[in-house]
């Protein structure tokens, strides 16, 4: 059946459920009068909370969970988020899971489905949706597909996409009357499109700042807060890319990844495993390794280091000990002078990652 009389028919069904739910409930339904009053603040109301449950779970089960394995649920708490993603935005795990793969393995060249860099911000933004139901019929994707474990649910839910939003749709128009009902309707099928297909490909490989480096356009913007708590800190992209299998995207002091204080909170009452998270220890004890090499690779950085070892009367491998200490945190006993050679040390490295320059 190709797509136009898919479109025809979904549209008749939608018009007689409207006419069905008008003649049986009446223009509001049966709790459609919640909605007379303070309508807009509301539906504002509606909008971050969807959002932000819909985001949610497609970020702790799609992502984190099935397509990177950083974290491991429990299998009813699993499904659950499934069928969610399945009623409000008609995916599967299936498919979305296998383009992701193919996004990472192409990311912001010719071939990535969602690459700003290559397709421009707004046609990413407004319509990736369409490049991701392209993207989920290529080849290469479909063979990653053939490789993805499934259960029934997994298989009964990528054979029968159209029925979650289905009953979703009928649910809204019964409860809230077609006016209303229909508005809920198409704020639920509105998240995955400009939230997470397109708000998150278009706006996280254009902007912000890098911490690692990933070898594409990725970038953080999670100081956004209010946009990144409602999609579950997925902003910090950068972080995200550079070590994909963390579940928690959460890389600096200042970054802050709800969907990680969510597992973690998951993990202490039994629904979750953490597999794999990559914190702010981590990202010290990375920065010292990266540090230490710098200074043996850069001559001038090396024979001032040399020169500071001898003015202290310390030995080369101690004196490094102290470095690598001061850097993860610890406490020790750096003279000013080290600390601010350390310093100079740390902001070439990150200049370096910026310009992708090695020796």
């Amino acid at each position: 059946m190709n797509t136009l009389k898919i479109v025809f028919l979904l549209i008749a069904a939608y018009v007689i459920a409207i006419s069905s739910v008008n003649f049986y409930l009446g223009d509001l339904g049966i709790y459609g009068e919640y909605f007379q009053s303070y309508s807009w603040w509301k539906i504002l109301l509606y909008i971050i909370a969807m959002s932000h449950i819909t985001i949610t779970a497609m970020s702790l089960s799609f992502h984190r969970n099935h397509t990177h394995k950083g974290v491991k649920f429990n299998s009813i708490l699993d499904a659950g988020m499934q069928i969610w993603l399945w009623m409000v935005t008609s995916m599967s795990k299936l498919d979305w899971v296998s383009v992701h793969v193919y996004h990472h393995a192409y990311s912001d060249t010719e071939k990535d489905p969602h690459s700003p860099v290559v397709k421009g911000f707004w046609r990413v933004f407004l319509l990736g949706v369409l490049d991701y139901t392209k993207a989920k019929e290529l080849e290469p994707v479909l063979k990653i597909r053939k490789t993805l474990k499934t259960n029934s649910l997994e298989r009964f839910i990528a054979n029968n996409l159209l029925i979650g939003p289905a009953l979703l749709s009928a649910f809204n128009l019964v409860m809230f009357g077609s006016f209303w009902g229909s508005i809920l309707c198409i704020i639920n099928f509105s998240i995955s499109p400009l939230f997470a297909v397109g708000g998150v490909n278009a706006l996280a490989h254009m902007y912000g700042y890098q911490n690692h480096k990933s070898g594409d356009n990725s970038r953080n913007i999670g100081f956004l807060f209010p946009l990144n708590f409602i999609i579950c800190g997925e902003l910090d992209h950068n972080n995200h890319h550079g070590h994909p299998k963390s579940c928690s995207f959460r890389h600096r002091w200042f970054e802050f990844d709800i969907g990680y204080f969510y597992i973690l909170i998951l993990q202490k009452i039994g629904l979750a495993k953490v597999l794999n998270a990559y914190t702010t220890s981590n990202l010290k004890e990375e920065l010292s390794i990266q540090v230490k090499a710098l200074i043996e690779k850069d001559f001038r950085f090396k024979k001032k280091f040399e020169e500071y070892c001898q003015e202290c009367n310390v030995n080369y491998q101690d004196m490094m000990v102290r470095v690598e200490d001061y850097i993860k945190g610890k406490k020790g006993d750096l003279n000013s002078s080290m600390i601010d050679f350390v310093e100079e040390v740390k902001r070439t490295w990150r200049a370096n990652a910026r310009l992708n320059l090695s020796y």
